[in-house]
């Protein structure tokens, strides 16, 4: 991160619980070097606090949302970004439970940073459902957060649905994806569909905008075993 000018590196994963490669997913977050990294599937049932300490220690990073009750979502930070929250917190999203995957807690973890130099940027982490209907009333949440933010929004995630869904379409008014629809994330180990990305407001200038296919230390073969996802990717600056 440097001052100057505020650019932000933001990384978005579904980090599959931890139940894939750790060596593989802990190098590539090295290599990558985000100021953010915006977690979904964090570790939920043992020990999930003390496992998000461990992940962020072995990448360098602070834990500013997540853990226990954090409804598998989290963020990471450099120490940096770490002084530069005005506030955080989680919000559940209600949903219809029609079956077993519909139980799956869903919500937004959120962090409001303070810009060097003035102004204000709010930073999310979030999980849409499998169910149409309950990815919506997430989308409709979301939109309530943008509308109310009276700052430039960066929100990263899972969206379990590529743009031209019913929940993109109801975001895409306020949030946006600057990377191209090609750039595939899912599933890792065949790419074939964009669910992932790190959407951005209009006050947000994106400088580069990708899933990460490889790294430097972690080539294409291991990354798809380190999730069940590849990662998005996002330069920015505000």
């Amino acid at each position: 991160m440097r001052h100057e000018s505020w650019e932000l590196r933001i990384l978005s994963w579904n980090l599959w619980e931890l139940r894939g490669d750790l060596a593989a997913l802990i190098e590539a977050a090295r290599d990558l070097q985000p100021d953010v990294l915006l977690i979904q599937e964090s570790p939920r049932f043992v020990l999930p606090s003390a496992r998000l300490r461990w992940l962020a220690r072995r990448v360098g990073r602070r834990v500013l949302l997540g853990g226990a009750g954090g409804r598998g979502l989290a963020i990471l930070a450099t120490d940096e970004v770490a002084a530069q929250v005005i506030r955080r917190g989680a919000h559940p999203v209600e949903q219809t439970v029609s079956d077993l995957n519909s139980t799956y807690p869903r919500g937004v973890a959120a962090v409001r940073l303070s810009i060097p130099g003035g102004g204000a940027v709010v930073v999310a982490s979030t999980h849409l459902a499998l169910q149409e209907e309950n990815r919506l009333r997430h989308a409709e949440h979301l939109a309530a957060l943008v509308r109310g933010a009276g700052a430039p929004v960066i929100v990263g995630g899972d969206l379990n649905e590529t743009a031209d869904g019913a929940a993109r379409r109801h975001l895409a008014p306020l949030l946006r994806d600057p990377a191209a629809v090609s750039e595939h994330t899912f599933p890792a180990a065949s790419p074939s569909r964009r669910i992932d990305a790190v959407l951005v407001t209009e006050q947000v200038r994106v400088r580069d905008a990708r899933a990460v296919r490889s790294t430097a230390a972690v080539q294409e073969s291991r990354l798809r075993g380190a999730s069940d996802h590849l990662p998005a990717l996002l330069d920015v600056s505000l």
